[in-house]
């Protein structure tokens, strides 16, 4: 039996059948170049970087194309009284301070059981030059003096982007190849490294508490390792140490135009508790675990050292000043890049990639000679 189709009929068939096509064309494009976890990010960028953004979704580092559904943090009931003349971004903090646990997305390879000194680096995912310098020189994980040292990289969720791509798998791939990425799902701001702090400490005491100390930084230090172990050698991990460039009577600045500007409404005290400059600073096993129980019951605070400071208040544990971290750089000196000056030091702040590696090939070299008076 033959089937006569009408031309007509026919036409309007590929008609139908192609607009079909180009619609399958452009869902398949659209969902590959913004998947829907990007897109749901994008929409909710803040719109600056102090901003705390609390409704990025979760990605699994195993399987990067899951997207894992995570309950929003809502607004806290009761904050309606927020004075409206303090800049949003601090509105916003008082809003969602209370949102303390967010998930985490990478993981870093274990601790091991004979680790003597942990480094957490508080670092951004377009840091990525910082990063390798590190790992190429003072944080080179393996054993110095016998001693175990461990690199570790703390950083949250970044709007940044190069040539329109996302960061994310940037840091997925450095996770997979070094195993030093410690991140979570909240989103890398200034306001929202105390949220870095509170997260790291609960890492560690429950995934690295046998480490015997702790230096926390930032990612352009400038660090004597070797120092620093000849620091605690013959102490005790299990007594309290927190050594750093010790801040003691500093005053909330009140000037809006400044980055550490808080309002009389978030702190009404004239002066803040003791704290370490926040460039670097050392601790021993107990004190971090005891810093990690005072933090768990204290309000967040925006600028993460004094937020430090205030749990080490709470425990009444006593700060150690050491001349040898300069987490403001150094005064007075003839030379500022002078390795006969750092080889002294515990830290230097502010260092950049190119910066850091001539410092560590100054140092290492079996010819550098120096004065006894330097």
């Amino acid at each position: 039996m033959k089937v006569h189709f009408q031309p007509h009929c026919c036409h309007r068939c590929s008609i139908f059948f192609g607009m079909g096509v180009l619609l399958c064309v452009v869902f398949i494009t659209v969902n590959n170049n913004f998947p829907t976890a990007e897109r749901k990010l994008q929409k909710r960028q803040p719109a600056n970087n102090s901003e705390w953004n609390w409704l990025i979704p979760a990605f699994t580092a195993a399987s990067p194309q899951t997207t894992k559904v995570v309950e929003m943090c809502s607004p806290e009931n009761g904050m309606q009284d927020i004075p409206s003349h303090i800049p949003a971004s601090h509105q916003t903090f008082l809003r969602y301070k209370h949102c303390r646990s967010f998930p985490r997305l990478l993981s870093p390879t274990p601790c091991e059981n004979d680790l003597f000194l942990l480094m957490a680096i508080k670092s951004t995912a377009i840091q990525v030059d910082r990063r390798i310098a590190l790992r190429s020189t003072w944080g080179k994980r393996g054993y110095i003096q016998g001693k175990r040292v461990k690199l570790l990289f703390l950083v949250g969720k970044s709007s940044d982007r190069i040539q329109e791509y996302p960061l994310q798998q940037l840091l997925e791939w450095e996770s997979r190849q070094f195993g030093d990425i410690l991140q979570w799902d909240f989103h890398d701001s200034f306001f929202n490294l105390t949220l870095k702090e509170i997260h790291f400490l609960n890492w560690f005491s429950l995934e690295c508490k046998w480490a015997q100390y702790v230096f926390k930084g930032d990612d352009d230090v400038f660090v004597h390792t070797s120092n620093l172990l000849e620091y605690v050698k013959g102490r005790d991990p299990s007594d309290h140490l927190f050594a750093g460039d010790i801040i003691p009577k500093a005053a909330p600045i009140r000037l809006k135009k400044w980055k550490y500007f808080v309002p009389v409404e978030m702190y009404p005290g004239k002066r803040y508790p003791p704290y370490a400059g926040g460039g670097g600073y050392l601790m021993s096993r107990q004190t971090v675990l005891s810093l990690g129980v005072a933090a768990s019951s204290i309000d967040l605070f925006p600028i993460d050292d004094v937020f430090v400071g205030m749990c080490m208040q709470n425990i009444n544990i006593t700060l150690t000043h050491h001349s040898g971290f300069k987490t403001f750089g150094f005064k007075k000196v003839v030379s500022q890049f002078d390795p006969c000056i750092y080889r002294e030091m515990m830290l230097v702040h502010k260092l950049n990639p190119t910066e850091m590696w001539t410092m560590w090939s100054l140092l290492r070299d079996p010819k550098l000679k120096c004065s006894i008076n330097t």
